[in-house]
Formats: C-alpha cells, sequence, structure tokens
C-alpha cells in the first residue's frame, strides 16, 4: 500500500513563486500556500500534520525567519527558508541557532530544494514516530506496578518512573552511591538500622560478567510506612564489560510477604493442631483410667479414711488435665460443637457478670454494643470460652489496672481486605472486638502468640494455651482473628464471625443431670487401649451388667456372631484399628436393628480425618469420662430402648 503525501506549506507574497513551488513539489506532497504570514500561522496551528513549511524571508509585514521563529514555538513542522543572497547572512544564523531546518537561495535549484523538502519531510515523519514510541514507553512505564530507575555509572539519574517515587517516597535525584540507600530510607533488615551497603545494592555494585543481580531491602521513610522491596538489576551497555550504568527495577512485594507469613503460619498451627489432638487423644484415654480406678478405690474406703482426701486431690488434678485437653482440642478445631443461630451481644450479656468478676477491681470493664447487630451461626459456649479467654489475657496484660472494652459491630470486608489477608472471603461479617490498655506487644510476641504453650507470663502463672484456643474455636467456627499491638500501647483483639441471614436462637441454661439407678443388660464393649477396656468392663459389672470385651472390631464380630441377640448396646471407641467405631455399629446393628451403640473417644466429637463426623443423634460420651458418667450414660440409653 503507497505511504500517504506528506503536507507542505508554501508561504510567499508573490503568487506566481506559489505557483512555481506548487508546480514543483506537488507530484511528492500535499501542498498548501499563502501569501499571509498570519494566515500561515493559523494554518499550521490548525493542522499539526503539516510536515515542512516553506517560507520566502522578504514578506511584508513578518519576516521569513520571524514568521518561523513564531512557528518553532507551536508547531513540529521542520521550516525552509527562501532568501536571496543579500540576507544570506541572517539566514546562515537562524540555522545555526536551530530556528530552522534548512534555507535555499534565489534563484533555486529545483532538485537542490527536492531533495531538501523531502529531508525535512522525513526528518519530520521520524521525529514524530520517535516521539510516538516515547510516549507509549512512557506510558508504559507510568502504568508499571514496578518501579524503575536507570542510573548512569557516575550515579546520574536517567529514568525514574512514578511507581518508583511511590515505592521509594521520593523523586529522582542524584544518586550518589554513598548516600542513596540513607537519602531514599532504604535499609538491609526489617529493624531499619542499617541503611542499604553499596557493596550489596544491584544498582551500584561492580556487575561485571553478571547478567542480573536480586536482593530484598526495607523502605522507610516520611512518605512510606513500611514496604518490603524486590530489587533486581540489570547492567546497561552493549556488553557486561563496558557497563554504562544500571536499569534497576523495584517491586513492592509487603503484601505477598505477609501473606506468605500469615500462610506458613497457618500451616505451623495447622500442624500443630494435629499433634495437639492426637496428644489430647491418648492423654484422655491414660485420664480415663486414672480416674476411673481412683474413683472405685475411693468408693471401697470409708468415709472417715484420710486417705479419701488424697484421693480426692487426685481427682483435682485428673480433672484440671482433663480441662488442658479439652483446651487442646479446642485448638486443634476435634471439639464437640453445636452451632446454632446467636446474638453476640447476648453472649458478651450473659458473661458480663462473671467477666467483672474475673478481671478485678483495677480493671474497668466498658461494653460498646452495637443495636443493630446481625446473627452468626457458632457454638454459644466455645463463644463464651473465647470471650472469656481474650479477657483474661487482657486481665494480666493490664498488672497496675486500666480499661478493656468489649466491642460488637456489624462490618464489611471487601475484596482489598481479603486479598491482604489469608483465607478471608469477602463479605458480612459480624466483629467481636477485645480492647485493653496494658503493656502491649513486640512483633516477634504477636507472630507466636496463637502457639500452643508460647507464654510471656513466669512459670506457673499460664499454660500457653488460652491463645491458642482461642484461635482453634475461631477457625472451627468458619471465623478468623486479628491482632494490633504496640509495646505499651495495649492490644486489640479483633474476631470476626461471618453474618447469617436468621434469626438468634435464645440461650438457655443447660439441664442439671439426673442420677443412675443400676440395671441390667449385655453391653459389648470394643475398645483398643487394654487400660480403659479394663476398667470400663470393670465399672459396668460393679453395676450389675452383663459385659462381653473384644480389643479390635474383629473380635467384636467374633463375639457378636455367636450372642447377637443377646447384646443389648454396643459401646465402642471412635478411632482403632481394622475399622472405625461408626463402620463395625453399622455392621451389627445391620444384624441386630434393637441394639443400642454409644461412641466414646478423646476426640470429644470423634470426628478425625479418617472416620467423619458421627450420625445426628448418636450417643455419645467424650473421655476422661468418670464412673459415675459412664453408669449414667449407659443407663439412660438403655432405659430408650425399653
Amino acid at each position: 500500500m503507497q505511504a500517504a503525501k506528506e503536507s507542505v506549506l508554501l508561504v510567499d507574497d508573490e503568487p506566481q513563486v506559489l505557483v512555481a513551488l506548487e508546480d514543483l513539489l506537488g507530484d511528492d506532497f500535499v501542498v498548501f500556500k499563502t501569501g499571509s504570514p498570519e494566515e500561515a500561522l493559523d494554518m499550521v496551528n490548525r493542522d499539526p500534520s503539516i510536515a515542512v513549511v516553506i517560507s520566502d524571508q522578504r514578506m511584508p509585514k513578518m519576516s521569513g525567519d520571524e514568521l518561523l521563529s513564531k512557528l518553532a514555538r507551536s508547531s513540529d513542522a521542520r521550516k525552509i527558508l527562501v532568501t536571496a543572497f543579500a540576507d544570506l547572512s541572517a539566514v546562515v544564523r537562524a540555522v545555526n541557532e536551530g530556528r530552522i531546518f534548512a534555507y535555499v537561495t534565489k534563484p533555486w535549484d529545483a532538485e537542490d530544494l527536492r531533495h531538501k523538502v523531502r529531508s525535512a519531510a522525513e526528518h519530520f515523519r521520524l521525529a514524530h514516530e520517535l516521539a510516538s514510541e516515547r510516549r507509549l514507553l512512557n506510558s508504559i512505564l507510568n502504568s508499571l506496578n514496578e518501579g524503575i530507575v536507570v542510573a548512569d555509572r557516575n550515579g546520574k539519574c536517567l529514568l525514574f518512573n512514578p511507581q518508583a517515587e511511590k515505592i521509594l517516597g521520593r523523586g529522582p535525584a542524584e544518586l550518589a552511591p554513598e548516600t542513596w540507600a540513607q537519602d531514599y530510607g532504604v535499609f538491609e533488615s526489617e529493624n531499619r538500622k542499617q541503611p542499604l551497603r553499596a557493596e550489596v545494592n544491584p544498582l551500584f555494585r561492580d556487575m561485571s560478567g553478571e547478567q542480573s543481580a536480586e536482593i530484598e531491602a526495607f523502605v522507610r521513610n516520611e512518605s512510606v510506612a513500611g514496604t518490603t522491596v524486590a530489587i533486581s538489576a540489570t547492567p546497561l551497555g552493549n556488553r557486561a564489560s563496558d557497563v554504562q550504568g544500571r536499569v534497576a527495577v523495584f517491586r513492592d512485594v509487603t503484601q505477598q510477604r505477609e501473606l506468605e507469613s500469615q500462610l506458613a503460619q497457618s500451616q505451623k498451627m495447622d500442624a500443630i493442631g494435629r499433634l495437639a489432638g492426637g496428644v489430647a487423644h491418648d492423654f484422655n484415654n491414660l485420664l480415663v483410667v486414672i480416674q476411673s480406678y481412683v474413683e472405685l478405690v475411693r468408693e471401697q474406703l470409708p468415709s472417715n479414711d484420710l486417705s479419701r482426701a488424697d484421693l480426692g486431690e487426685v481427682l483435682s488434678a485428673t480433672r484440671r488435665a482433663s480441662a488442658l485437653t479439652r483446651q487442646l482440642l479446642a485448638f486443634s478445631r476435634r471439639e464437640t460443637i453445636h452451632p446454632t443461630e446467636l446474638q453476640l451481644n447476648d453472649v458478651v450479656a450473659e458473661t458480663e457478670k462473671m467477666l467483672r468478676r474475673i478481671i478485678g477491681e483495677d480493671v474497668e470493664l466498658s461494653t460498646e454494643l452495637s443495636p443493630e447487630l446481625g446473627v452468626i451461626r457458632a457454638d454459644a459456649g466455645q463463644v463464651e470460652q473465647v470471650l472469656l479467654n481474650l479477657c483474661i489475657n487482657a486481665r494480666d496484660a493490664m498488672p497496675d489496672g486500666g480499661l478493656l472494652t468489649l466491642e460488637t459491630g456489624n462490618v464489611l470486608l471487601d475484596a482489598d481486605y481479603a486479598d491482604t489477608h489469608a483465607h478471608v472471603v469477602p463479605g458480612e461479617y459480624v466483629l467481636l472486638a477485645v480492647t485493653d490498655t496494658g503493656t502491649g506487644m513486640d512483633a516477634d510476641t504477636q507472630r507466636r502468640i496463637f502457639e500452643p504453650f508460647f507464654t510471656t507470663k513466669s512459670v506457673g502463672k499460664g499454660t500457653g494455651l488460652g491463645l491458642a484456643t482461642v484461635y482453634g474455636i475461631v477457625q472451627q467456627s468458619g471465623a478468623h482473628i486479628r491482632v494490633y499491638s504496640e509495646l505499651g500501647r495495649g492490644s486489640t483483639f479483633k474476631v470476626y464471625f461471618p453474618r447469617v441471614r436468621a434469626a438468634a436462637e435464645k440461650l438457655v441454661p443447660e439441664a442439671t443431670s439426673i442420677r443412675p439407678r443400676t440395671s441390667g443388660g449385655i453391653v459389648l464393649v470394643v475398645e483398643d487401649d487394654e487400660a480403659v477396656r479394663q476398667v470400663t468392663v470393670r465399672i459396668l459389672r460393679q453395676q450389675g451388667y452383663t459385659v462381653l470385651e473384644a480389643r479390635r472390631p474383629s473380635d467384636a464380630r467374633h463375639i457378636f456372631s455367636e450372642q447377637a441377640t443377646l447384646v443389648d448396646l454396643l459401646l465402642t471407641d471412635v478411632i482403632m484399628p481394622e475399622c472405625t467405631g461408626p463402620q463395625l455399629a453399622k455392621e451389627l446393628v445391620a444384624q441386630r436393628p434393637t441394639m443400642m451403640v454409644i461412641y466414646m473417644s478423646g476426640y470429644p466429637n470423634g470426628a478425625v480425618a479418617r472416620s467423619g463426623d458421627l450420625e445426628p443423634g448418636a450417643h455419645y460420651i467424650g473421655k476422661p469420662f468418670s464412673p459415675a458418667a459412664l453408669i449414667e450414660k449407659v443407663h439412660s440409653v438403655l432405659s430408650t430402648a425399653h
């Protein structure tokens, strides 16, 4: 396809000269002409595509070089003067000063004139293409998320895009290797004590033989609160041995590193949670044996025997140990939960009186509860435990007293928030915030506060499970928790519960248990832990039950094949070799539909990843259980069968 012709404007007060020039150039260019310099100014201003302006030097009212000087301020058109020899010195001076592109003397040489006009038009075209490419390059540089800095080997700044200014907090300046990092607030470590040294800075260090280099640094200055920056640099030059400078790319990786940290912390907490759940399961089996045998021995002693008090202390210790395992299980998200639609304000109101007793008189309790609070779905007991643990933690952070504030409210977490917080789904949430005016925490402490057994309290003052329990409950409830704290300025824990569109149920106190009655029946006990099985069998037999015992599912199947019609109740552990308790129960109940089933496990809901949740309405007793609790459970379940 033939290229479009460039436009040329002819300016001369003699009409015959305009005609002659038009005849000379008309085949190669689109020609416009005028006898008025004023009109020429207007024509060029209205049509920026005019590539060349050819003007006579001597014209009334305005000389040619004066016209072209005025055009130079508003147009990129290349200017050619046509002049007589008498004006040649002024014209040559105009060329040297860059005000005109070329000149032609009268009478002109046709080929010389064509050549100069073609050269001027080509110069105009190339300049416009270069300007267009430069605009495109600037547009690209300005739209990048990365900061681009180009400096020569002496530190002179050749390029500094807007994103670099945003990341570094200030605009381009002389980039002296010795002071650059200090001037721009670029540090080697997160504590921001040591400015980035020139020898490790890829923008300045000797890169002979290197294709590129990359480091990570930290920015802090008046404009930037705190930024983690990845800096990569490439030599500027034709060869590595002939480096003329550096091209450095600055990437703000603060959000990326924060998300990586959150993900690593989440994975670490999940691994610790699985370990804690396994430890709690095994520990609960031991507590069953300890608690049961202690109670059996104590029941055989006379009421006035001094040993009963000693055994009571042992039982008290087992109850405290059981409480610790429940906290571990809450942390590992394996605790029994009964989620309902709740109003956080109701939970705070129910707990407030107890909280005032716990925090003491030196701490003032203030509540700021939203009157139009949304509804959440969670276990009321667990939410109370979260509130209790956070308030106890706040109290301990205020040894000399202070202010404890409980706040609720409706919040909307948008996509921007979700992008900077791992595992958060945008949407509507209900906020529970607990704020204290205590000692606060440094960054290292904040990173570890949810780890089980981590505590800043002195020996004997805390188990390190309070906030770990909070973390587990929050995760199990589908919520998430954030901490905001500074040393000496207190702390705020914010728990975000997903909001649901439902009416809240009223909180009602749990019914008191009834005293079990002795009765008969045949019970098949299936438990792979021998000590737990033995004490369970002994407790039931002492209450008049006929007990068949099996240490694994295959033994249970063998016993059942011989006495299936006699078994009234299957009491089975949930997690066992060969198959799970629910799987065994399903198999045996299919043979004897009237048989009742009770599940027991060191995991209070019996729901580990391998077995899945128990069916709704399944009878269950969590380890550790006391002899009385076991007897009551067995009695109540068998009573429903009659």
